[in-house]
C-alpha cells in the first residue's frame, strides 16, 4: 500500500475517543457491570483469605481446671493483686501509639468474626490464638477478655479504648494431665506463648481486620454491631461509628512498620517470640518519627520472665537497661503507647508540647510494685510428679560447680547497692548481673548485634546539642558523684582487708557529701581532691591521662577498684563531655536514642505534674539512674522457676532445659512451637503437634540466622576443664563452651534439683513495696 493510499484511508478512533463517544445508556450499563465484577471478585478474594485453611494457627487447646500456683498473689484468679497486674491499664492504645483512631474497647467486644455470629473476643476464638483467659469474669475483666486485655478513658473521644499491658506477654501457662483432665497452670510473670504481632493470615491481627472490614461492609452485620455499641440511642448515631470505624480501620491497615511490602521482620516470630527490641525501636523511631528509621528487625526472642527482677541491677537480654521505670515506658511505646514528636507536616512541636506521652506513669508504679510481690512458681509435685530428694542433692552439687558462676544470683555489696540503687534498704536486694560477650557464650549474636548497630535519625524532634547535654550531664555527674563513694568504700575495705594502710581514707569517706542530697548534682570539689591527695600520699598510682574507664568491673578486686577510684578523680569528669559530644542526633543507636526520649518524656511528666525529686527516685525504682549500658553479649540470669519458662535462650531455639545440657549439634534443629503439654521429664513442652496428622501451627527452624540454638555447650574435655580451672586466663575454653561433658544421669540430676533451686537471699516475708504517692490512673 502507498503512503498516499495509507493517508487517504480513515484512521480508526482511540481507546479513549471511543469510550467518550459512547452512549450514555450503554457506558452507565458497562460501568455497573464491571463494578458488579470487581465486587463479586473483591467478596471473592475477601472470603477466601477468611476461610482458606490457615498454616499458622494450631489446633485449640480445651482446659479442663484451672490452677494459680502459690507465688505470692494468692490461689484464685480474683486476687487483688493478680487483678490489679492483668488489668491495670499502661496507656496503650491499638493501633500502636494511635491517638485519632483507635480501637474503641466498646468496638472490640462486640465485633464479630466474619461469615459468623460469634464475637471476635469470645474466650473460645481469642484462645486458639494462646492468649490466656480466665475461666470466668471479674470485676476488673468484666467481658472476660485474655489476661492483659485492659480498657482506660480517652477524654478527648469519651470513650474506653482498648489497652494492651505487659501481663499479656509476661504471664504462662503449662497445661499438665490429671485424672484424664487437662489442667492448665497458671505462671504469672512467665512467657507467653501467643502470636499477639503475627501478620499471617488467620493470626490475631489479620483476623481483626477482617472482621472489621466485613462489619463495615455488611449491613445486616454492621446494624447488629451498632446496637451493641450505641445501646439505647440507636439508631442516632449509626453514621459517626461507622464513619469512626472505618477510620480506626483505615489507621490499622496503614500502619508503616506492618505494612507488607516494606517486610521489616522476615525472621518468623511464631508462637511465643517477638522481636521486642526492633518493634519497638520501629515504633517508636518509624510510626512516631520519620518512616526512613524503619529497619529489618531479625533477632525475634522469647518473653522474659519477671520475677525477681526488681532486685537486677541489669534487665534485657543484652543487660542494657537500668532502671526499672524506664524499662517499663520502653515497653509501654513498644505495645501502642501515643507519644506525637512532630506535627502533621513533620515539623517539630513547640517547645511546651514535646514528650507529651499517654503513658500512664501512676499506673506503671502500680504494677511495678505488684511484680516486686511476685514470688518465683514452685513445683507442683501433685501435677508435674513427685521430686527425687536425692537426686536433686546431687544436682545441687553440679549446679554449684558449673551453673552458679554465671547465674548466681551475685549479691551486691553494700556499696555496690547504695551506688545502684541507694534507697534500697534491706541487705540483699540488690543482684548483680554480668553481661557474657558473644565470642564467650557463643549463642545466637542477632539480638546483641542489632541493638548496637542499628542507628535511628531523631533530629527531626528538633532537639539540639545544648539541649541533650542538659539532659545527661545531671544523670553522668551524679553517677560518678555515686560511683566515687562507691570506690572509695571498696578501697577501704580492700586495703584493710590485706592489712595495708588506709591513711585518712575512712575519715574522707565519713565527711563525704551525699550525691542524692538535691535534685541539681554537682560534683564535690573539695572532698575529691582531698582524696586524690590521700591517695598519692598512700602511693596508689593516677590514672590522670586515661581516656577511658578501667575495662574489669564484674569482680573488681582491690588493684581495680584503685584504679577506678582513680580514673573517677582524674579523667571522668572530661570523658563526661566527650560521651555526650559524642551522641549524634541524626545516628543514634538505639539504646541511646531510647534512653534520650525515655529521659525527655519523664521530665516532661514530672515538670507537669510537679513532683518533686524524692517522688521521682521513687518512681524510678529505688534511686536507680537512667543511664545504659551496651555490650555485645546476653545476660545469664538466675534460675529459680526457670523450669515453668520454655522455651529456652534468648530466641527461644531450645525446647527443653534437658536439651539445654546436650551439645548443641544434638540438639532438636526444628520443632513445633505453639503446644502448651508440659513435659515434666525434659522440663518444657511437647515439641511435637498434639495431632500426629496435623502439620500446620509453627515450626521453628534453628539454621536459620536469628534462630540458632548455638552455644552455652558442655561440651569440654576432661583436660580442656581441669587447664581451664587451673588458670582460666591461659586456658580459656573454646568459643561457645563452657562447662565439660555431662554424662546423661548428670543432666538429669540437674534437671531434678532445678525443679527446687531457689535464688537466695529470698524477699523477706514482711518486705512491703515503697508508695510513692502517686494515684492509680494518673499521667
Amino acid at each position: 500500500m502507498s503512503d498516499i493510499e495509507s493517508a487517504a484511508m480513515p484512521r480508526r478512533p482511540g481507546l479513549i475517543a471511543r469510550f467518550l463517544a459512547m452512549p450514555t445508556g450503554v457506558l452507565l450499563r458497562r460501568l455497573l457491570l464491571t463494578a458488579l465484577v470487581l465486587a463479586v471478585l473483591a467478596v471473592i478474594a475477601f472470603s477466601l483469605f477468611v476461610l482458606w485453611p490457615t498454616r499458622g494457627i494450631p489446633a485449640a487447646e480445651p482446659v479442663d481446671d484451672y490452677v494459680y500456683l502459690d507465688q505470692g498473689w494468692g490461689r484464685g484468679a480474683a486476687s487483688a493483686d493478680r487483678q490489679a497486674y492483668y488489668y491495670t491499664p499502661q496507656g496503650t492504645t491499638l493501633p500502636q501509639g494511635q491517638a485519632l483512631y483507635p480501637m474503641r474497647y466498646s468496638w472490640f467486644v462486640n465485633l464479630e468474626l466474619p461469615f459468623s455470629e460469634q464475637r471476635f473476643a469470645d474466650p473460645e476464638h481469642l484462645r486458639r490464638y494462646r492468649f490466656i483467659v480466665d475461666p470466668q469474669p471479674t470485676p476488673a475483666n468484666p467481658d472476660q477478655l485474655p489476661v492483659g486485655f485492659a480498657r482506660h478513658y480517652e477524654a478527648a473521644l469519651g470513650e474506653n479504648v482498648l489497652d494492651i499491658t505487659c501481663a499479656a506477654c509476661h504471664t504462662g501457662e503449662i497445661h499438665a494431665q490429671k485424672n484424664g483432665r487437662r489442667v492448665a497452670i497458671r505462671i504469672d510473670g512467665g512467657q507467653a506463648m501467643h502470636a499477639f504481632t503475627s501478620m499471617e493470615r488467620g493470626a490475631f491481627g489479620p483476623t481483626l481486620i477482617a472482621s472489621m472490614t466485613e462489619t463495615l461492609a455488611n449491613p445486616v452485620k454492621f446494624n447488629r454491631f451498632a446496637r451493641r455499641v450505641i445501646g439505647p440511642r440507636y439508631p442516632q448515631g449509626r453514621s459517626q461509628l461507622r464513619t469512626a470505624l472505618r477510620q480506626s480501620l483505615v489507621a490499622l491497615v496503614s500502619q508503616g512498620q506492618n505494612n507488607p511490602l516494606r517486610q521489616l521482620y522476615p525472621v518468623r516470630e511464631g508462637f511465643g517470640r517477638t522481636d521486642a527490641l526492633g518493634r519497638i525501636a520501629n515504633t517508636v523511631f518509624g510510626d512516631h518519627l520519620v518512616s526512613k528509621n524503619y529497619a529489618d528487625a531479625t533477632a525475634p526472642v522469647s518473653y522474659p520472665y519477671l520475677w525477681n527482677i526488681w532486685k537486677f541491677d541489669w534487665v534485657q537480654y543484652n543487660g542494657s537497661v537500668r532502671q526499672p521505670l524506664a524499662r517499663n515506658i520502653g515497653e509501654a511505646l513498644g505495645v501502642g503507647a501515643v507519644l506525637r514528636m512532630t506535627d502533621t507536616y513533620g515539623n517539630p512541636l513547640p517547645a511546651g508540647r514535646r514528650f507529651d506521652s499517654s503513658v500512664m506513669i501512676g499506673n506503671l508504679d502500680r504494677i511495678e510494685h505488684t511484680l516486686q510481690r511476685l514470688k518465683p512458681p514452685p513445683w507442683p509435685e501433685d501435677l508435674l510428679g513427685h521430686v527425687d530428694a536425692a537426686r536433686a542433692a546431687r544436682g545441687q552439687a553440679l549446679f554449684e560447680e558449673r551453673c552458679q558462676g554465671c547465674h548466681g544470683p551475685h549479691v551486691a555489696s553494700a556499696a555496690q547497692q547504695q551506688a545502684g540503687s541507694p534507697l534500697k534498704s534491706a541487705a540483699g536486694e540488690e543482684w548483680i548481673i554480668e553481661v557474657i560477650p558473644l565470642a564467650h557464650i557463643g549463642t545466637d549474636p542477632a539480638a546483641a548485634t542489632a541493638f548496637i548497630e542499628r542507628r535511628f535519625d531523631v533530629s527531626a524532634t528538633g532537639l539540639t546539642p545544648k539541649e541533650v547535654h542538659e539532659v545527661f550531664w545531671p544523670l553522668l555527674t551524679r553517677d560518678l558523684a555515686r560511683d566515687v563513694r562507691y570506690r572509695l568504700r571498696s578501697v577501704i575495705d580492700g586495703r584493710q582487708a590485706k592489712a595495708e594502710d588506709v591513711g585518712r581514707l575512712p575519715a574522707l569517706l565519713l565527711a563525704y557529701p551525699d550525691p542524692d542530697a538535691n535534685a541539681t548534682p554537682s560534683l564535690p570539689e573539695a572532698a575529691l581532691a582531698e582524696i586524690a591527695a590521700e591517695l598519692q600520699t598512700l602511693g596508689i598510682d593516677s590514672q590522670a591521662n586515661a581516656t577511658h574507664p578501667p575495662n574489669d568491673d564484674f569482680q573488681c578486686q582491690l588493684a581495680c577498684q584503685q584504679q577506678w577510684l582513680s580514673w573517677d578523680l582524674h579523667g571522668a569528669d572530661d570523658y563526661i563531655d566527650r560521651q555526650i559530644a559524642a551522641l549524634d542526633l541524626r545516628k543514634l543507636r538505639e539504646g541511646e536514642g531510647l534512653n534520650l526520649l525515655g529521659l525527655l518524656i519523664k521530665s516532661k511528666y514530672y515538670r507537669d505534674n510537679g513532683i518533686d525529686y524524692p517522688t521521682q527516685q521513687c518512681l524510678e525504682g529505688f534511686g536507680a539512674l537512667d543511664l545504659p549500658q551496651q555490650i555485645a553479649g546476653y545476660k545469664p540470669r538466675p534460675l529459680q522457676g526457670v523450669w515453668a519458662t520454655p522455651p529456652f535462650l534468648h530466641n527461644g531455639s531450645v525446647p527443653s532445659i534437658y536439651q539445654m545440657l546436650l551439645p548443641p549439634e544434638k540438639r532438636s534443629v526444628r520443632f513445633f512451637v505453639g503446644r502448651r503439654d508440659y513435659d515434666a521429664k525434659h522440663l518444657g513442652f511437647l515439641t511435637e503437634p498434639a495431632d500426629p496428622d496435623e502439620k500446620d501451627g509453627f515450626w521453628l527452624d534453628t539454621t536459620q540466622a536469628g534462630n540458632r540454638n548455638t552455644g552455652h555447650a558442655f561440651v569440654a574435655s576432661p583436660k580442656q576443664w581441669q587447664a581451664h580451672l587451673a588458670n582460666p586466663r591461659l586456658h580459656p575454653l573454646p568459643p561457645g563452651v563452657i562447662g565439660p561433658l555431662f554424662t546423661d544421669a548428670q543432666r538429669f540430676e540437674l534437671l531434678e534439683y532445678l525443679k527446687v533451686h531457689q535464688d537466695l537471699p529470698a524477699t523477706p516475708a514482711d518486705f512491703a513495696s515503697p508508695d510513692c504517692g502517686l494515684p492509680v490512673g494518673s499521667r
